[in-house]
Formats: structure tokens, C-alpha cells, sequence
């Protein structure tokens, strides 16, 4: 049989022999992926495991595998890819650090050649030896807890950011990022070699060098098995910026359960720091540090409980932006802090146990302060409430020298203004207690007591410059409230410019907001002394007083005690309005002089006060010796051009006595006494004004022609302005009462008042015009023109009573003070004059002159009811007289004088001079050196002669007489006697006429008289002899040499009768002698 052909398979490809079994084509698929995937995982477990036996064993070299990493980018730039630093290293080995002794196992790392690289290729920092051991348990968190550290021979470039923050000093670094995470509660072994840092990012572009730093540290169990632990080790670096230099030490150590900590550094200038603080820049003193800790530790952590800080100055400055340097000598403080727990979170208390400081003014002498202080904190972090004492103290100063010792940051309006204005005097045993307190932080802390005391001896006192300084002044100084510093004065002298200085019995100076920028000043003084120191002080230009607003017052005297109050800032310059005063005063015994129209005050007394807005004063004096009240405002503040500035309203009380000597009156115009008012104005535009009212009610004024009696109303009165002090107008002038009105004004040029013009005045029975010129200069006299019908001036022609001499001027200079009063020209225009009680005369015209009260020289006419002419010439010490009568006896029946005389034109010429002394037996009382006539004219002497005459109803006697004429009986008639002639020569002084060599007679009957006339009483005391025959009779008499002897008397006869005639000359009483005619010659006068 046949086998069937089946198909020949295909070729396979040629596979070598594999011994085992044979799987399918996926599961050997598996399998190589499972070789390829365990076999890597088999080496890597297997290399670790080596690895960790060799970490285990010694550190492993690492440096190759960490090339393939290197550099590694620390710090990211500010473009991406262009890191800002980079790290690399020369070796990098890593050490398994096994647990031990219950500290946790770690990782060594140990570096050599460390180098940061910046994104330019410079090396930013190096360090040749850098070792760290890593908590492995914070690793694994993804944070860097070293627990040992190590650096050699290393140098860091930081630069501090302007957040504060610290950083490495690279270039082109991006900042922000919360970086890796750092913890370093875990260190517990520090060792630095020779480091070097360099801080970059300082004020003002200053970089700081800190170098080379040492430091061995070991934190360490306070106890066998305790959990706490504390650090012990030495540090000690190098700090250097620029000019400052310092090195700092620090020493850690156990002291019983707690680590103590002491910091210190070498001397060193805080100015250096200036860079960082503008308050040590000042300091140009060397200064040591040292610190002192306590630390309480909690597991690793440790809390501070206590800080003591000292302190130790050298000699040194310390400057000031306002003021000089301060020289310190030496000083020390000690400042402790002591927490209430440890930690920072509680409150605290800190103190200042001791401080000193020797300071030197500039004049080289020390100072020594000392203080101490006490505060309370309720928490430290964030202090709220804070309270405690501090107190300071001082052993002696000098106030001429405080400035350069006290600084100027402190109270500084105050210092400025003590060390400024209290330039001399000493101080001693200062002693400042104060209280502190503040509820809402350290800005709010103040004192709330303060105590305190100074004692001063021989101050000088500027209290507002450049015012002179009161000085020798004693000082007590205190604290009123916590705000205020008082100080009290006592027993100095206030100079015033003048030769009369102020006391200061006491004062105060209270210098308030202590703790405020600028402090405020209250001065009050106490001052007695005399007004013209006191007028000197307040017109000194910056009290802004007297000196805006001078008074014109001239020979300030008398006693004043005062109260004078400045307030002010403390300020280097007081602003305007800032500065006030207050001056209260009162004033006894015043004199000032020039007060109105150039009269003085004596005797003042009153009240005062002023501010810089005006003044006020109330016053009760002598006004050239009137009694007189005063109440003066002065308005000092600034306005409108028609503000009022000053009134001064016056009372003054005129009587007889004070008018006189005033010269304001002459003695006899008044009896009672007169009010006269003043009101005075004064604006801002230099514009014033006078109202003068007298009142005249109570006095009995009589003036030489009119007069008014008391009780009877009567009142004056004128308005007076001025502009820029000199008189511009003058009116409103008027006069009324009883018998009594005038009106009129003034007429003024150039600011003077030139006259006063009287329009239709009316006194008594005068009526008419008048004008009076002023004089403008002291020689000239006052020029009075009256136009007048009627004019009634009986008074005036009255015997002038005699007049005490003026009295010495004040000063007692003896020389006769002048008055413009003194002198007059009065022109008189009168058609009908009153010349006495009733009777009148026409058409006078008179011009006379006074001088110096006296009258100098006159002429006179009256035409009414006879022809009267009168010339009084001045020929300086002699006035030379001449008076012409056309008809005596008419002139004498006109004026109501005498009426037993008709006819009789007289001519009478004489001179009135000082050297007539023929009138001996003047009554006592009265004044030879004066004729006693009006005018105060001197004596006369001179020659009157009469032509013919009658004198009407003569004496029987005298008619007798006339009979022994027989050839003359025709011609003797009873009612009248004629008279052919009478000639005298006579003298007149003290109102004593005196007859000398008077002949009188006619053809039938002659007569010699002589004798004294009293023209004040009228009484004769005449004698002489009655001659008849007298033509015939007196022929003897004419003989040469035998005449004297036959007729002895000039004009008699060689047979006459002796008369005497007395009485008066209204009533004469004639006594004849007719026997002496039996007696001729030179006999009858013997026996006579």
C-alpha cells in the first residue's frame, strides 16, 4: 500500500540549542522585562547597602558624584536662567552619624574650598572649612535643623535689605520667595575660626567690617538627664566702620540652674555710628559697654529673666545742633531690666540704680550730676501702662556758665531762656523728684508730681532783653504741679538807665509745659523805688509802653511800688503779640513837671496799671499847687487813624492861695474857691483836643472891673485843638454870669497861639472890643488893644496895695524866674470912661507898657471934662514923668474928688527914680523903695506949679488974714480965695507926698508951706507962714545976704504969720499964729 505525500513544511530558521525548557513566546517575552527591570533595582540595593556601610564606618568622598550636580544655584536672578549665585566646592564628603546618648542619629556634611559665585563670575564669599551635622528626622520635613556647626578660615559678604533683613551681597538677586526653612533650635555645638564678614547696605553706602570672629560654643544639660540645657563658650570679633573700631567679647557660662551671659566691648566714640543714629553722631565721648544676663532655660530653648546694662564715659564732647559742645570728664550708669517671668512676653521693671557725670562748663569748672530712676512696665513687647520715680541732682553751678552745661534737647525753651537771662550768680544743691506715668505707651509717659528745690545767691536777672538786668538777686527754686518750674526771687536791684535804681523785695519766674516743644515763661516782680527809675524802665523801647507813647512829663520824683507780669514763649524769637505785660503801681509823693502848659505835680498819689494795651491812671495831686484829680487813660493797641489813643480828665480845685502861686491869678482876684474841669483827647492821626470848664459858683471873684459874689453862678470855658501836638484852633471861648459874658476865639500860626480876639464882651459896665496879642517870644510883652464905650476902670486907678516879694523859683537857684504874664502893651480907645464910683470922663486914649509886672513907660489923654495930657518916658533906671492940666479944678469937680477949686492950668514934671530918698518918715508898713503908686513905679521927685486959681469957701481964718492987707480989702472976698500962683517942689514914697519950699498967694496975702501928704489916708500935717502985704513985704526977702535973714522962709516976707494946717484934705483944720508977727526974720523961725 502507498503512503499518501503530505506537503513539505517550510523552512525555519537555524536557532541555536538552549538547554531548558522551552516557553511560550509571550512568557519569554516576560521574563526579559522582569530581568530588566529588577537588575537596576538589585544594583542599587546593593551599592546602598555598601554605601551605608561605608557612611556607617568613616566619611564617604562624595566629591565626584557631586560634580555632576555642580554648581548648584542658590540665590535666583532677576532673569531666568541667569541664577545670581552659585555654589560649588573643591571636596564634599557626608558622614552617618549614628543616634548616641539620646541625641537623634544625623548627617555630617564636610566641605572643603566652599566658593559662591556671583551671575558675573566673581567669587561673593569662600570658606575653606565648612562642617554642619542635620537633624535627619527635620530633613525628611524639608527643613535644615543643624546640631553642630563649624566654619574655618571663611569670608561672608551680607548686605542688609531696606526691610531690614539680611542677606548675602549678590548683585542681580531676586528677591522674595520663602527660601528653604532654617530652624536652629537644635544647635548645640557653634565653632568659628577666622571669619571674616563684610555688611554692605549701609547708610550712606558705609559697609562694616566684622573680623575675624571666634567663636567656641557648647550648649549643655544644666543637669545629668536634665531636659533643659544652656550655652557656655567664649566669642570675641572685631567690628570696624570707617573711623569706629571696637572689639566685642562675649563669655557664656552656668551659674547654677541658669546660663549667665556677659557682653563687653573696648572704648569706643558713638559718633562713628552717626551713619545709624543722629543722636550718637553728637557723641564724642570713648564709652565701654558691658553686659550682663540671666538666662532660665526650657528644654532647648532659654528665656531672658534680668539684664544689667553699664555704662563708662571718658573725656569727651558731646555736640549740639543749637548750642555749644558739652564737655563730659567722666561718667558711668548702670541700667538693670529684670523680667517679671522669663521670657519677653510679661512685664518688667527696669531701673537706673546709679548714674554720674562729672561735666565741665567752659570755664573748666566740674559738675557733678547724679540720678537715679525706677519704671514699671505692665509688658515688655508692647508696653501700655507705665509707672515709676526718677530723681537727679546737682552739687553746685554756675549760672553764667549753665548754658555749656546743661543740654539743650532738655526743656529746651526753658534752658534757653534761664542760661540766657540769669548770666551770673550761683547755685546750689539742686535735688528733682519726679512720678512717672503713662497709660497708652512710652509716648504717653509724663510726670505726674514732681518735687524739688535750688538755692541761688547774687543772680543777675535779664528779664526781657536788652532791658538792664536786675541784680544781686537771691533764688529759691521749686515745682509747682508736675508741669511747671518755679523759681522765687528776693532781695535785688532793678538798674533803670537814671542814677536812681529799683528794688526788687520779691518775684517769680515760673517756666511752664516743661514737657511741651517749647515751654511758656510767667515773670512777675515786685519793685518799690523812686518814679524816675520806674518812668526810665517802662519807657525802654521793648516793653512796647512808654517808648510808642512817651509822656512829656519833665523831673520825675517820689515812691513807687509796683507789680510788673511778663508772659512769654520760650522761643529763640518771640513773635509779635506773643508778648504780654501787666504792671500794676501805686505812687505816693509825686512830683512831675511839664504836666499842663508847662506846670508841675507835686504831691501826687495814686494808682496804676498797664498792659501792652494801654494804660490806666488815677491820681490825686498839686497841679502847680492846685488840688487836682486825674484819671488818665493811654489806649496802646493799633486801629483806625481816628482811634482815640489818650483822655485825661482833670479836677481841680482853685482857692486864693494855690492861684497865686501859680501865678495863674494875682493874689486878691478871688475869695472861696473855683472847679476847674479839663477834658482831654488825643486820636491816633495826631489830632487832640482840650475842653476847659471853670466853675466859678463858690467864689467871690473880684477883677478890676467887675465884680461877683459867692454863691452866685458863674462859669468859663474854651475848646482847644491840636494837631501833631501843636495847636491848630482855639474857640468856644465864653464866659457868663451874672453882669458877665464873653465870647471869642483864638487865633493860631505854625501851631501857636498867637492871640485871642474878643467880640462884644460885657463885664460889669464895660462893654466893647478887645484883642490880645500873644508873644512869640519870651522878650516880647502881651499886646492888649481895647475898643470900649462904656469902660469902667475906677478899680484900677485905687491905691496899689504893696506886694510881697515873688518868691525863689524852684530849685533855689535865687535867679527871678520870667513869666510871659509879666510884660504888657495895652492900648486903650475909650469915647466914655469910668474913672471912679460915678464919675466919667471922655476920649481917652492910652498906650502904657509893662515890664516884668512894673509899668515902664505911658502916655495918656482925656479930652472930657478937661484937657489932660501924660507922658511917661523909659530911660532904663529913671522914668522921667510930665502931666499937663488945663483946669485942675474942673478935672478934680469931674472925677468927684474935690470941689472948692476953680481953674488952675498945672504942668507938673518930675522923674520916678530909685534914688530919691528926701522921704524919710514913710509910715511903718509900707515900701520907701516904691512910690506906692499903680505900676509899682519908684519914688518921684520933681516940681508941680499951678496958675490962677480960686479955692472956694475958705477957712474964717484964712479970710482974716487976708484982711491985714488994707490996700487989698477991695479986692478979699468971703467965698473964695484967689490965687495968682502955686509953685512946689515934692516927693512921693510909700503914698507919702511931701512938700518942699511951696509958695501960694497973690498981691494981698502970701503963704510958704511944706509937709507930708498921706495919699492913703488923706491926712495933712502941713505948716508954713501967711505973708501980707505980700508984694510989698517980700521985697526984704529978695535982698542978697541979708534976705535969708530977714525972710528965712523961700517965697515969705519979712513979717508973716505961721500957720499949721491938718485934718484931711476934705476937711482941712488951718491954725494961724498971728503974734509971730511980731517976731521978724530968722526969730520967727527960731521960735517956730
Amino acid at each position: 500500500m502507498a503512503v499518501p505525500d503530505f506537503p513539505r513544511p517550510p523552512r525555519r530558521r537555524f536557532r541555536p540549542f538552549c538547554p531548558g525548557p522551552q516557553f511560550p513566546r509571550h512568557l519569554h517575552i516576560a521574563r526579559w522585562a522582569a530581568l530588566v527591570c529588577v537588575t537596576p533595582i538589585a544594583l542599587v540595593a546593593a551599592a546602598g547597602s555598601v554605601f551605608l556601610w561605608e557612611l556607617a564606618h568613616g566619611p564617604v568622598d562624595i566629591t565626584r558624584v557631586s560634580h555632576l550636580v555642580e554648581p548648584v544655584s542658590i540665590a535666583a536672578g532677576k532673569r531666568p536662567g541667569h541664577p545670581a549665585g552659585r555654589l560649588s566646592w573643591d571636596t564634599l564628603r557626608i558622614q552617618w552619624q549614628p543616634a548616641a546618648g539620646g541625641v537623634p542619629a544625623g548627617l555630617v556634611l564636610m566641605a572643603r574650598g566652599l566658593k559662591v559665585t556671583r551671575f558675573d563670575n566673581l567669587i561673593a564669599e569662600r570658606a575653606e572649612e565648612a562642617d554642619a551635622v542635620l537633624s535627619l528626622s527635620a530633613l525628611f520635613e524639608g527643613v535644615i535643623a543643624p546640631r553642630t556647626l563649624r566654619l574655618e578660615n571663611a569670608t561672608l559678604a551680607l548686605r542688609r535689605l531696606p526691610d531690614g533683613d539680611v542677606d548675602m551681597d549678590l548683585p542681580e538677586q531676586k528677591r522674595g520667595g520663602r527660601g528653604v526653612p532654617t530652624r536652629l533650635d537644635r544647635l548645640r555645638a557653634v565653632d568659628v575660626h577666622n571669619v571674616a564678614i563684610t555688611l554692605a547696605g549701609l547708610p550712606q553706602d558705609r559697609i562694616a567690617v566684622i573680623g575675624p570672629v571666634e567663636m567656641q560654643a557648647r550648649r549643655i544639660r544644666v543637669a545629668p538627664h536634665s531636659p533643659d540645657f544652656v550655652w557656655t563658650g567664649t566669642a570675641r570679633t572685631m567690628v570696624m566702620l570707617d573711623g569706629f573700631r571696637t572689639t566685642l567679647t562675649a563669655q557664656a557660662r552656668q551659674v547654677g540652674n541658669t546660663g549667665r551671659l556677659h557682653l563687653g566691648s573696648t572704648p569706643f566714640e558713638p559718633a562713628a555710628l552717626g551713619v545709624f543714629s543722629p543722636l550718637a553722631a553728637d557723641w564724642h565721648v570713648p564709652v565701654s559697654v558691658g553686659a550682663d544676663a540671666v538666662f532660665v532655660p526650657h528644654g532647648m530653648d532659654e528665656q531672658p529673666s534680668e539684664l544689667t546694662l553699664n555704662l563708662s564715659l571718658g573725656d569727651g564732647q558731646v555736640f549740639q545742633k543749637t548750642a555749644d559742645p558739652i564737655h563730659l570728664h567722666a561718667g558711668q550708669a548702670s541700667v538693670n531690666l529684670r523680667m517679671d517671668r522669663p521670657g519677653l512676653d510679661g512685664g518688667a521693671t527696669v531701673s537706673v540704680p546709679s548714674a554720674g557725670l562729672d561735666v565741665a562748663d567752659n570755664a573748666g569748672a566740674l559738675t557733678h550730676v547724679h540720678a537715679s530712676a525706677s519704671l514699671r512696665l505692665d509688658s515688655l513687647r508692647q508696653p501700655k501702662v507705665m509707672d515709676g520715680d526718677a530723681e537727679a541732682g546737682l552739687d553746685g553751678v554756675r549760672f553764667a556758665t549753665l548754658g555749656s552745661i546743661w543740654p539743650a534737647s532738655i526743656i529746651k525753651g526753658g534752658r534757653r531762656w534761664i542760661s540766657r537771662n540769669i548770666t551770673d550768680g550761683t547755685g546750689r544743691d539742686l535735688e528733682v523728684k519726679a512720678h512717672l506715668h503713662g497709660d497708652h505707651g512710652p509716648d504717653s509717659i509724663l510726670p505726674v508730681s514732681v518735687q524739688g528745690q535750688l538755692t541761688g545767691r547774687g543772680l543777675t536777672v535779664n528779664w526781657l532783653r536788652p532791658v538792664p538786668p536786675a541784680t544781686g538777686l537771691d533764688a529759691s527754686l521749686h515745682f509747682d504741679g508736675p508741669e511747671t518750674l518755679v523759681i522765687d526771687l528776693s532781695r535785688g536791684v532793678q538798674p533803670t538807665g537814671v542814677k536812681e535804681n529799683v528794688l526788687l523785695p520779691d518775684g517769680e519766674i515760673r517756666i511752664g509745659d516743661l514737657y511741651a516743644k517749647d515751654q511758656t515763661g510767667d515773670i512777675s516782680t515786685h519793685l518799690t523805688g523812686p518814679l524816675a527809675g520806674f518812668m526810665s524802665a517802662l519807657a525802654h523801647p521793648r516793653l512796647h509802653l512808654l517808648a510808642r507813647h512817651p509822656l512829656p512829663f519833665t523831673h520825675p520824683d517820689g515812691m513807687v511800688d509796683a507789680h510788673v507780669r511778663l508772659t512769654l514763649p520760650l522761643v529763640a524769637h518771640i513773635p509779635d503779640g506773643a508778648l504780654h505785660v501787666w504792671t500794676q503801681a501805686t505812687f505816693s509823693g509825686v512830683h512831675l513837671g511839664n504836666v499842663l502848659m508847662g506846670q508841675p505835680v507835686d504831691g501826687a498819689s495814686g494808682k496804676m496799671s498797664a498792659t501792652e494795651d494801654g494804660l490806666d491812671l488815677t491820681g490825686d495831686g498839686r497841679l502847680a499847687g492846685i488840688p487836682t484829680h486825674v484819671v488818665l487813660h493811654e489806649n496802646f493797641q493799633g486801629g483806625a487813624p481816628s482811634r482815640v489813643l489818650q483822655t485825661i480828665d482833670a479836677r481841680s480845685v482853685l482857692d486864693p492861695q494855690s492861684t497865686a502861686k501859680a501865678r495863674i491869678a494875682p493874689g486878691g482876684l478871688f475869695d472861696g474857691h473855683a472847679v476847674l474841669n479839663a477834658h482831654f483827647v488825643q486820636q491816633a492821626n495826631e489830632m487832640s483836643d482840650l475842653k476847659l470848664s471853670l466853675d466859678m459858683a463858690q467864689a467871690a471873684l473880684t477883677v478890676p472891673i467887675w465884680a461877683k459874689p459867692m454863691g452866685e453862678p458863674a462859669t468859663a470855658m474854651v475848646h482847644i485843638g491840636f494837631q501833631k501836638g501843636r495847636m491848630s484852633v482855639l474857640d468856644g471861648l465864653q464866659a457868663h454870669g451874672t453882669g458877665l459874658s464873653v465870647a471869642g476865639r483864638g487865633v493860631t500860626r505854625a501851631g501857636k497861639l498867637t492871640g485871642i480876639v474878643l467880640e462884644g464882651f460885657r463885664i460889669g459896665r464895660t462893654e466893647g472890643d478887645a484883642r490880645i496879642a500873644l508873644p512869640q517870644a519870651v522878650d516880647q510883652p502881651i499886646g492888649v488893644t481895647v475898643d470900649a464905650d462904656p469902660l469902667d476902670l475906677a478899680p484900677m486907678f485905687a491905691p496899689h496895695p504893696p506886694t510881697a516879694p515873688a518868691a525863689a523859683p524852684r530849685g533855689g537857684s535865687g535867679e527871678k524866674s520870667v513869666s510871659m504874664g509879666d510884660s504888657w502893651s495895652i492900648s486903650l480907645n475909650a469915647p466914655h470912661v469910668y474913672y471912679g464910683p460915678k464919675a466919667q470922663v471922655g476920649g481917652v486914649v492910652s498906650q502904657i507898657e509893662l515890664r516884668n509886672g512894673h509899668l515902664a513907660s505911658g502916655r495918656f489923654a482925656l479930652d472930657a471934662p478937661t484937657r489932660v495930657r501924660a507922658v511917661l518916658a523909659d530911660t532904663g533906671r529913671e522914668h522921667p514923668f510930665v502931666l499937663d492940666i488945663d483946669n485942675l479944678g474942673t478935672l478934680l469937680e469931674g472925677l468927684g474928688l474935690y470941689d472948692r477949686i476953680r481953674g488952675g492950668q498945672t504942668h507938673l514934671d518930675g522923674v520916678f527914680t530909685p534914688d530919691e530918698t528926701t522921704v524919710r518918715k514913710v509910715p511903718e508898713g509900707r515900701n520907701t523903695k516904691s512910690a506906692g503908686l499903680w505900676g509899682g513905679l519908684p519914688p518921684f521927685r520933681g516940681h508941680v506949679e499951678m496958675g490962677p486959681s480960686q479955692f472956694l469957701r475958705p477957712p474964717l481964718t484964712l479970710t482974716a488974714v487976708s484982711d491985714l492987707s488994707p490996700l487989698h480989702w477991695l479986692t478979699n472976698h468971703l467965698d473964695r480965695f484967689e490965687i495968682s500962683h502955686l509953685a512946689t517942689r515934692l516927693s512921693l514914697a510909700g503914698n507919702l507926698l511931701v512938700l518942699h519950699d511951696g509958695v501960694i498967694g497973690n498981691q494981698a496975702l502970701g503963704a510958704t508951706m511944706e509937709g507930708p501928704i498921706d495919699l492913703t489916708t488923706s491926712k495933712l500935717n502941713l505948716n508954713g507962714t501967711i505973708v501980707p502985704l505980700f508984694g510989698l513985704n517980700a521985697l526984704p526977702g529978695r535982698l542978697p545976704v541979708l534976705g535969708h535973714l530977714l525972710s528965712p522962709e523961700k517965697g515969705g516976707g519979712l513979717l508973716a504969720a505961721t500957720f499949721d494946717l491938718h485934718g484931711t484934705v476934705e476937711k482941712p483944720d488951718l491954725s494961724v499964729n498971728p503974734l509971730s508977727m511980731l517976731l521978724p526974720g530968722v526969730m520967727r523961725r527960731i521960735l517956730h
